[in-house]
């Protein structure tokens, strides 16, 4: 967007980069204007965030819960002053959207085409809302008495919508999005003198996955039930499922040269709108070298195509999803009218087979199975190998990870359990990392090894609250044996290992990321070994190294390279001291990306943009 003159902003909600407000952040993105990570969250723009003004810069706006409940002290001031102000029609002030309509403002002064990047937490939890009144009008309208406990409010998991705390946050976002509307509709465009911004703006409305069907509630009467959120009947499911529940979001665009009120059946995906974007920008067409995943549907929009193509002119015929995380842990392939899905936790939910069929259209394109009731995977063989093939032919080409058994599972034994490898040692030279493991009739085989590493496994190398971040490395698998060179500045590594049954095996002991087993807190504090800091910092000298001969032959000064390294080399010889080590690949770093070499823009020496890191 950029490249094409356009301004960029990312306003609010962001779950692209690290934990907690860490990075990269929206702007390391590129985006012109958004927050910066860290403490305080400030956007970077002094003349429309001001710290100092406690209304106009509250991050969280409206959505922020209630305290220290959600039936308590609802904003109920008339007064300019006040940080929830009402206005005239009793809805509170909104800093979010406050922000959003002074920063078009501003570059619509400036006369620069814009791309607004609006993302409220709005329908997200916890489900309570500032807006007393629409909470009323919907406790009316669904026939619930208004709360008087923050506990439980839609009881029973009705087969409804009969959440007035859900039907009051849906509310609010509808009356942002409608001010973004009317602001667009009222404003004229410099560019096009007679016009307004509206005629030359596309405005799209998307959701980031299906409906939360039931959510605990956190206090009051039922504290710990699950509370009925919303209901996405007919569809099966709803957010953190693969069912088309929830994986289906509403989708609607308004813009220039899109016919009103039509719809189009065509299935897209949010990854198609990289490539759509540019078209709209004008922007030139991809290089050669960018693969996009997803298609220009611009052509969709505007009612000329009736199928989504790819940038080589392939009409795309398949679409993938792939979630391998705890809950779905599953792989899917939508084709035509039809859907399967790959299931990977057989065992831990004895309702679904591995493999699922379900014809969800016609061939006529009328509907036939949306809620997903009936698995015709043993009763059209044909057509579940064909797409199970392709799917598996998916996950192979993009190197798709899949999730890991856990070997420490309390209750029930899965089959193979019995037979993963245990870790007989670990061992460091200079920067080569071994693992070894058992072998032999009795274990199953190690088929798969690499390095997962961290490079701010350090309280002094994060700026702010946030953990580490970790990343992959490869690693070189052998009989008994798996070998890794450490990434220059690694503070820790962990070799993961998965055996023939899908198990994983680590160097060390890991807590899963949920369910039993696991331990309080995750990270670096919980590693006894991780081949902790000399590794990592030795790599970093033989890269500064590299960095220096380089330096020299291209005529560029290194004597704050060379102190660097002097430095380091000293330190590489001590005992294993965090403080030392950390300050040691700090400068490193920071002399090494200082010069115009190769070894500047390895992606390692680049994760982060950070003060301490």
């Amino acid at each position: 967007m950029k490249a094409s003159g356009y301004v960029s902003s990312h306003i609010q909600k962001w779950h692209l980069g690290g934990r907690s407000n860490g990075y990269p952040g929206p702007l390391a993105y590129g985006f012109d204007f958004s927050w910066r990570g860290g403490p305080g969250t400030h956007y970077n723009d002094p003349e429309l965030w001001d710290p100092a003004d406690k209304k106009r810069a509250d991050f969280n706006g409206i959505w922020a819960p209630l305290q220290p409940n959600r039936v308590s002290n609802f904003p109920s001031s008339h007064d300019p002053k006040d940080r929830y102000a009402l206005d005239e029609d009793g809805r509170p002030f909104d800093s979010v959207l406050d922000l959003s309509l002074r920063w078009m403002e501003k570059v619509r002064q400036q006369n620069q085409p814009f791309f607004l990047n609006f993302c409220p937490s709005f329908v997200h939890g916890p489900f309570s809302t500032r807006d007393r009144k629409r909470l009323e009008y919907y406790c009316e309208k669904m026939g619930v008495p208004f709360p008087t406990d923050p506990g439980l409010i839609a009881k029973g998991m009705p087969a409804r919508q009969a959440n007035p705390y859900y039907a009051a946050m849906l509310d609010s976002l509808d009356w942002q999005v409608g001010q973004l509307v009317a602001y667009l509709e009222a404003t004229d465009d410099p560019r096009n003198p007679g016009h307004k911004l509206i005629e030359n703006t596309y405005v799209i409305l998307s959701s980031d996955n299906g409906g939360l069907e039931q959510s605990p509630v956190k206090n009051g009467e039922g504290k710990g039930q699950r509370e009925r959120i919303t209901d996405n009947t007919p569809l099966r499911g709803g957010k953190l499922e693969v069912y088309e529940g929830g994986l289906r979001i509403p989708f609607i665009v308004q813009g220039p040269q899109v016919p009103a009120g039509g719809v189009n059946d065509t299935p897209i995906n949010l990854i198609d709108m990289f490539p759509t974007f540019m078209a709209m920008a004008g922007a030139e067409p991809p290089a050669d070298d960018l693969a996009l995943d997803g298609c220009n549907v611009l052509p969709l929009m505007q009612g000329d195509a009736d199928a989504a193509v790819f940038a080589d002119g392939s009409v795309r015929e398949s679409m993938f999803f792939h979630h391998p995380s705890p809950l779905p842990s599953s792989s899917i392939i939508r084709k035509g009218g039809w859907k399967l899905l790959r299931y990977y936790a057989v065992g831990f939910d004895k309702t679904r087979p591995e493999i699922q069929l379900f014809k969800l259209y016609n061939d006529d394109g009328s509907a036939c199975d949306l809620g997903e009731s009936t698995n015709l995977a043993d009763s059209h063989p044909a057509k579940r190998d064909e797409l199970l093939n392709e799917l598996n032919a998916w996950l192979q080409a993009t190197n798709a990870p899949r999730p890991y058994r856990n070997p420490h599972t309390q209750g029930k034994r899965w089959p193979g359990n019995d037979r993963v490898p245990e870790v007989i040692s670990r061992s460091v030279d200079g920067n080569h990392l071994e693992v070894r493991f058992e072998t032999g009739a009795a274990r199953a085989k190690i088929i798969e090894a690499k390095l997962v590493y961290t490079t701010n496994g350090s309280k002094l190398l994060c700026d702010s609250a946030a953990y580490e971040e970790w990343f992959e490395a490869p690693a070189t698998l052998g009989d008994g044996v798996a070998t890794a060179i450490a990434p220059p500045g690694m503070t820790h590594g962990v070799f993961y290992l998965r055996d023939e049954n899908d198990y994983q095996v680590n160097s060390e002991w890991i807590p899963p990321y949920d369910g039993p087993t696991g331990e309080a807190g995750i990270g670096v504090e919980l590693l006894k070994d991780g081949y902790a800091f000399r590794p990592g910092l030795i790599s970093l000298i033989e890269t500064a190294d590299s960095a220096e001969a380089n330096a020299k032959q291209a005529g560029q000064n290194v004597v704050a390279l060379r102190k660097a390294i002097h430095a380091a080399k000293a330190v590489v010889q001590s005992e294993i001291e965090e403080q030392s080590y950390v300050l040691a690949m700090r400068a490193l770093r920071d002399a090494i990306t200082a010069l115009d070499v190769p070894e500047a823009k390895l992606p390692v020496l680049n994760q982060f943009i950070t003060k301490k890191w």
